[in-house]
C-alpha cells in the first residue's frame, strides 16, 4: 500500500522562479542531498524533462526508478508518475501558489517501496524526503 506525504512551506520568490529549480531535475543531487544521481532520458517540446532516470539513497537502501513528468498544469503546478524500478508505486507533485512576496509551495508524494518497511524507519524517511523536497528547495532558491 501506497504511503502518502504531504507538506506546504513558504518560500520569499516568485512561482517561475521556483518552478524552474523544481524542474531542473538534472541539479537535483547539488542540493537534495538524497538524490545521487538524475539523467533526463526524454525531453517535451519545451526542453522540460518528460521521462527521468533516479539514483535516490532512501536511507533503508539506495534505490533506482525512472519517473515520468506531466507539465499540462504548468507553471501552477507539475507531476510525476513510476514508469519503472526498484519501487513498487510511486507518483507525487509540486505545486506553487504566490502570493505578494512569498510563494506557497506544496508538495506531495505516495509511495509503496514493494518491500517492508518498519513503521520508525518509514517515518525517519518521510521527513528526509520531505526536508529534501521542500526545505532543500527552499535553501536552493533563496540562495540564488
Amino acid at each position: 500500500m501506497a504511503e502518502k506525504v504531504s507538506d506546504t512551506i513558504d518560500i520569499e520568490a516568485a512561482a517561475e522562479t521556483i518552478f524552474e529549480v523544481a524542474v531542473d531535475l538534472e541539479a537535483y543531487p547539488e542540493w537534495n542531498a538524497n538524490i545521487k544521481e538524475v539523467e533526463v532520458v526524454e525531453w517535451d517540446d519545451e526542453e522540460r524533462p518528460s521521462k527521468a532516470w533516479f539514483k535516490v539513497d532512501a536511507k533503508i537502501r539506495t534505490v533506482a526508478y525512472t519517473l515520468a513528468y506531466d507539465f499540462s498544469a504548468a507553471p501552477d503546478s507539475f507531476s510525476w508518475q513510476l514508469v519503472d524500478g526498484d519501487v513498487k508505486a510511486l507518483e507525487g507533485s509540486y505545486s506553487f501558489e504566490e502570493f505578494e512576496d512569498v510563494t506557497e509551495v506544496t508538495y506531495e508524494m505516495a509511495i509503496d517501496p514493494g518491500f517492508p518497511v518498519p513503521s520508525f524507519l518509514k517515518k525517519q524517511a518521510e521527513r528526509q524526503i520531505v526536508k529534501g523536497a521542500l526545505d532543500d528547495l527552499k535553501k536552493r532558491v533563496e540562495s540564488g
